[in-house]
């Protein structure tokens, strides 16, 4: 029996290190870049491998053992160097005081539940609210609920005839240059505490297709330079279909030198909700330099295939 479980576990360690390698060429096929987006679960079939196969080596004593040893600790050092430093949670005890809040969600076209996610809105009352898969009918709900709370605010239109939804206390100017270039994303500005302030909405596209996976690395790309011209501070929300270890990812953080909200605060997942042994990181709150993070949560479910977020953030002095 031990026999049978050591063949399957050296199967297991080999698939493992095969779909970690994979996900470096991520930028060659769209499924090749889906292996990169499960990094934690690689790291921790690893660690548990790891720990199998030192058992039998100092039981044992075989060469066979030894091999094996080796090729899952290989697999734990290659997925631990990525995965590490997101397990980094020095700011989830820090109490600062936050300049302005947002709260994020995609929704689910599909959920009809919208009293279910207004409610959560209200009891998080957040400067800004960001909807991803907005309906006509949800955002009509959205506006006769909170309107008088949230009078300002755009939308626009996203894939399968959802729309990416920004409301605001505050008023907020669309550029509509971008509005109309890019499908599911808009920039708009606003004034906080004195301060200009930019944001960036966006739904990227789902990269399951060839077409959609294009259309998504030109989203990133146009962001990118969008952001390279801002001289405010700046935030982009929303669901971007991107997971930290991407190599669309990382090429985008390191051409704009943004922040992720979440570093300091855990990986924090959002997708599936179906699923938790699969839950990756898709739901994203980046920031340039002249903001800071002093909140990053996960706030509770809203019916969605998503949960969505709540930040806290505020201008560096």
């Amino acid at each position: 029996m031990v026999r049978i479980l050591n063949k399957a576990l050296l199967l297991g360690v080999w698939m493992v290190v095969v779909a970690s390698l994979l996900g470096f060429w991520g930028r060659h096929s769209r499924w090749l870049d889906h292996f990169a987006s499960f990094r934690v679960q690689y790291f921790l079939l690893s660690l548990g491998l790891s720990l199998w196969f030192l058992g039998q080596y100092l039981y044992q004593k075989k060469r066979r053992d030894a091999f094996q040893l080796l090729l899952a600790l290989f697999s734990l050092g290659l997925n631990g160097w990525f995965v590490i430093p997101w397990l980094d949670y020095s700011k989830a005890n820090i109490s600062t005081t936050a300049d302005f809040r947002i709260y994020h969600a995609n929704i689910l076209y599909k959920n009809k539940d919208y009293a279910f996610i207004t409610n959560r809105i209200v009891s998080n009352k957040p400067l800004f609210i960001s909807i991803n898969e907005a309906t006509p009918a949800f955002i009509q709900h959205l506006d006769s609920t909170l309107g008088k709370q949230y009078p300002y605010g755009f939308d626009v239109l996203a894939k399968a005839n959802t729309r990416v939804v920004i409301r605001s206390q505050v008023p907020v100017l669309l550029d509509t240059a971008v509005a109309f270039k890019t499908k599911g994303m808009m920039r708009l500005t606003t004034q906080v505490q004195g301060k200009t302030l930019t944001i960036i909405a966006c739904h990227a596209y789902n990269p399951l297709w060839k077409e959609d996976f294009l259309i998504r690395n030109r989203q990133v790309k146009q962001m990118a330079e969008i952001i390279k011209r801002e001289k405010n501070p700046t935030v982009i929300i929303g669901d971007l279909n991107l997971t930290p270890w991407s190599v669309f990812y990382e090429s985008f953080i390191s051409e704009t030198g943004l922040k992720n909200s979440r570093q300091g605060f855990g990986v924090q997942p959002t997708w599936p909700t179906s699923f938790l042994p699969l839950r990756i990181p898709i739901d994203h709150c980046l920031t340039n330099s002249l903001l800071e993070t002093t909140s990053f949560k996960i706030e509770k479910p809203t019916k969605s295939d998503h949960l969505p977020l709540e930040i806290g953030l505020r201008f560096c002095p």
